[in-house]
């Protein structure tokens, strides 16, 4: 019937499933944005979404607005609701349950989006949520990722497992990771979702090597003090000459402490990963 969206369309991940599993974004906290913009990134203000829509397609997709700065979350909604187009996207997702990270507190402030509880709290406080209108209306893209028939219930456990020793870091362990993994295991094994998957995470690896640049912040601040020290030697000014080589060893050390950092880091998350797989062999096939 016409009022059915897409029934006659063919699904790229398979029918398997009476529910809608996506991945939603929205803005993130105050810490993540202090980390981009100590590597001088600004990430830009998406349009809002015409939630009186009654079509999924306005409801941008994951690649259209793709950024490393941003929230992840898991959400699942009833695919008779999903594909009605008798009902607005707002109603959709006024009847979703939401799964996601909080973030830490780092920094002086929470990581976490404004809609996450602080993660100091319970883990379950972040299980299987209802947001308001306000929440929603932050959304700033989303997509299908696939259909499971896996209860409220079972999800929540299964996220309770994958926060048991997550150990948070805003850039390099996060909640992109445990939203994906979450949708991963949720979702009945698929090549389509595990392709689909493995290829977001490349394009927010690629995304956070554009916005979250150790060395490029470090060659700004060095290039800036070489220039204070010119100055100061043309002025006959030590002080200024001084303070001009000591703005370019700090940016020198930014430099080298960001790069020792960035390899200490992603070794950690491979362990990580390797730890995760121990009790979710599933996630094999989306880590290798």
């Amino acid at each position: 019937m016409a009022s059915e969206q897409s029934k006659s369309e063919a699904r790229p991940f398979g029918n398997e499933g009476q529910r809608v599993v996506l991945l939603v974004t929205t803005p993130v906290g105050e810490s993540f944005q202090s980390i981009a913009r100590a590597t001088g990134f600004r990430p830009l203000q998406s349009p809002r979404v015409n939630w009186s829509s009654h079509e999924n397609s306005a409801l941008p997709d994951l690649a259209s607005r793709l950024k490393f700065t941003t929230h992840y979350a898991l959400c699942v909604i009833d695919r008779e609701i999903w594909e009605k187009t008798s009902v607005s996207l707002l109603e959709k997702f006024r009847r979703a349950r939401f799964w996601d990270h909080p973030g830490d507190y780092t920094m002086m402030a929470p990581s976490r989006s404004s809609q996450s509880n602080s993660c100091v709290g319970p883990a379950h406080l972040n299980a299987c949520r209802i947001w308001c209108d306000a929440d929603i209306g932050n959304i700033e893209s989303g997509q299908e990722i696939g259909q499971t028939d896996t209860s409220d219930e079972e999800i929540s456990r299964v996220y309770m497992e994958l926060r048991q020793d997550w150990t948070y870091m805003p850039v390099f362990w996060n909640c992109h990771d445990l939203a994906i993994r979450l949708a991963h295991i949720i979702v009945p094994p698929s090549v389509n979702v595990t392709r689909f998957l493995k290829v977001l995470i490349v394009l927010l690896r690629r995304a956070y090597n554009k916005e979250v640049n150790w060395f490029s912040t470090a060659e700004k601040v060095s290039i800036g003090g070489w220039a204070a020290a010119g100055v100061g030697g043309v002025a006959a000014v030590p002080p200024l000459a001084v303070a001009g080589v000591g703005v370019f060893m700090v940016g020198w050390s930014v430099g080298f402490f960001g790069g020792f950092m960035e390899v200490s880091k992603e070794k950690t998350r491979h362990n990580f990963m390797i730890k995760l797989e121990e009790r979710f062999p599933q996630l094999r096939s989306l880590h290798h």
